[in-house]
């Protein structure tokens, strides 16, 4: 597991921050062995742990896993990028997998450099004011290193599914700094229930030290944001009890309005004004320093041509899902003429959720499809409370928890049917194109089954690709441990994912 340990080091992700406009100085260059003497070092090194957040916020870590489920078909002209995902060809040398497991344990390596130096401060000539505020930098780099360990975990992990599978491989959670080539010192894979023990201990500790004032479309990590987290921990674990309380405790909080009208909604999501929000990502434009995209060539608008030439389309199921008063279908999809391989054209509906903000983004013709990524809204914690109580049999509040949310985006209200079922559509209706899809359908316990296409000629395969199949019970429903690390790393030699052989 060198890519843990491995000393990048801390100058490296330092050396980045000049470009952050975080309302924070610039900084040049730290000692590595020093780096940590004042409030204004640990500023720094808080701003490069917020840099590295935001990238691990949105982007291909999550537009794949939305490509891999059954959502979208690839169409004729889609050349292959995303294709093992799509595909589902995945193996143990796949490169998304590798980046995601590399890059979150990059991320653990700077934030565990951070806790171990603000722990061995000398703080006896810093103000109170001073010793408070690292205080909640230390509970924030709790935080990120619970929210990294848990991204890792829907991807390279089964469900906890209230236990089931609890003596399952987690993932190595990594709480010390310690870089070493001696590889008899690399972590293993701990159970399931171990590492989300671990997580929720970290969520504890930020917990009890971040006192940021909690406020709509917040930069930085808040009481409510780390509230809102612990809910979904809690409901992924099956502890709906306390998925209750949080999401409870924030719906009624007052502080986060569901949105009603189209106009805000758009605002929301096009313009990213913060509404709805328990984090925002920081952007600028002016410096360059921006959030990924989300868009996995949803729209691939060609300027010059004026015609959109997309690799991935929704299927017509998810069209359908959305009734005409939806205010959500107006705004995350649009019909636009397109044009494929051969220079044949067809009206589709294309997934328009990430069009671009404007303020992010040089012209029309230089669209780079960006907005400030929201890696916790409110609208999911009105999901998280109704599943919580249909999981906890309380049926009737699980249909008024969900149609709170229904009733305000426009759609009509349920009070039958199975209300689990209900919940997942409910969730695709709000959530698409945010990464949860293919975790959901895990959760959920529902396999992978495409359906019809929009139109039949303008997406690949037709035949193959309308009446694709995956059981739920399909070993690559779980991302693979990438086999560089199970070749660097002895403890993990023999804890690769079952399915995957050596590559």
């Amino acid at each position: 597991m060198k890519k843990i340990f491995k000393l990048s080091f801390v100058v490296a992700f330092l050396s980045v921050l000049a470009s952050c406009n975080m309302d924070l100085r610039p900084i040049n260059v730290i000692d590595p062995d020093n780096a940590l003497t004042t409030i204004d070092d640990a500023t720094k090194l808080r701003t490069g742990m917020y840099i590295a957040f935001r990238g691990y916020t949105g982007g291909g870590a999550f537009s794949t896993l939305e490509i891999q489920t059954d959502l979208f078909h690839a169409t004729t002209s889609f050349g292959n990028r995303g294709g093992t995902n799509y595909e589902w060809t995945i193996n143990s040398g796949d490169g998304t997998a590798e980046s995601v497991w590399a890059g979150c344990y990059s991320c653990l390596k700077d934030v565990n450099y951070f806790l171990q130096e603000a722990a061995k401060v000398d703080q006896s000539e810093w103000t109170d004011a001073d010793k408070a505020l690292l205080q909640v930098y230390v509970g924030e780099a709790h935080f990120f290193r619970a929210y990294y360990h848990h991204m890792l975990v829907e991807r390279f992990c089964l469900p906890y599914n209230e236990g089931a599978n609890k003596d399952e491989f987690g993932v190595p959670y990594v709480t010390v700094y310690a870089p070493t080539s001696d590889s008899s010192k690399y972590p293993g894979r701990g159970t399931l229930e171990a590492t989300y023990s671990a997580i929720r201990s970290d969520i504890s500790i930020a917990k009890e030290k971040i006192t940021t004032t909690p406020a709509e479309g917040a930069i930085y990590v808040t009481s409510d944001f780390v509230k809102a987290f612990e809910a979904r921990v809690a409901l992924y674990m099956g502890d709906y009890d306390t998925a209750i309380s949080n999401a409870t405790s924030l719906i009624n909080g007052g502080r986060y309005p569901l949105i009603n009208n189209a106009s805000q909604l758009r605002s929301m999501f096009i313009d990213d004004n913060g509404k709805e929000c328990l984090f925002l990502a920081d952007a600028d434009l002016a410096t360059g320093s921006l959030p990924p995209s989300n868009d996995y060539a949803y729209l691939s608008y060609d300027a010059n041509q004026g015609i959109y030439k997309p690799d991935y389309v929704p299927e017509q199921w998810v069209i359908d899902l959305y009734e005409s008063t939806d205010l959500r279908k107006a705004l995350f999809f649009a019909e636009k003429t397109i044009s494929i391989t051969g220079g044949s054209t067809y009206d589709l509906f294309l997934l328009n959720k990430f069009p671009g903000n404007p303020a992010l983004r040089q012209g029309e013709s230089n669209q780079n499809y960006v907005h400030r990524t929201k890696p916790l809204r409110i609208a999911e914690m009105h999901l998280i409370l109704a599943e919580a109580y249909a999981r906890s049999n309380r049926n009737a509040e699980a249909y008024t928890a969900l149609n709170v949310l229904k009733k305000a985006r426009g759609a009509s209200e349920v009070t039958g049917g199975n209300v689990l079922d209900e919940i997942l559509n409910e969730r695709t209706r709000e959530l698409i194109g945010e990464g949860f899809r293919h975790f959901d359908l895990k959760r959920f316990g529902k396999d992978v089954q495409r359906k019809a296409a929009q139109v039949r000629s303008a997406i690949y395969l037709p035949d193959v690709n309308e009446s694709f199949y995956r059981a739920n019970s399909d070993f690559r429903f779980i991302w693979p441990v990438p086999q560089a690390e199970c070749d660097a790393n002895p403890q993990i030699k023999d804890q690769q994912n079952p399915g995957y052989a050596a590559n």
